[in-house]
């Protein structure tokens, strides 16, 4: 979802090695199609989000349920233990 906040650092490689090698307009026509899918993720996203307003307002209402105390903290630690288990996989490949 982030996608569209910052520019695209891929779409800079994918012109300019386009560029190298002399086919600027095959690279233009390949991050004018990846925008559009980006901008189609994205509105696809949002119309999901606007629909299922009152299904999370609900959920909201709800907010003493134990499910949505703990779930900040669930997704935190889920982050986590990814993270760590990335950075462990990623040294134990550069040690090798």
């Amino acid at each position: 979802m982030s996608g569209g906040i910052i520019p695209c650092p891929e779409a800079l490689t994918v012109l300019l090695a386009a560029i190298g090698l002399g086919r600027t307009a095959l690279g233009l026509t390949v991050i004018v199609a990846f925008s559009v899918g980006l901008a189609g993720v994205l509105v696809g996203l949002g119309l999901i989000l606007v629909s299922a307003r009152a299904s999370l307002a609900g959920l909201r209402q709800c907010g003493s349920g134990q499910l949505v105390q703990w779930l900040p903290m669930v997704s935190a630690a889920v982050v986590t233990v990814l993270g760590l288990v990335i950075t462990v996989d990623g040294i134990g490949e550069f040690a090798d």
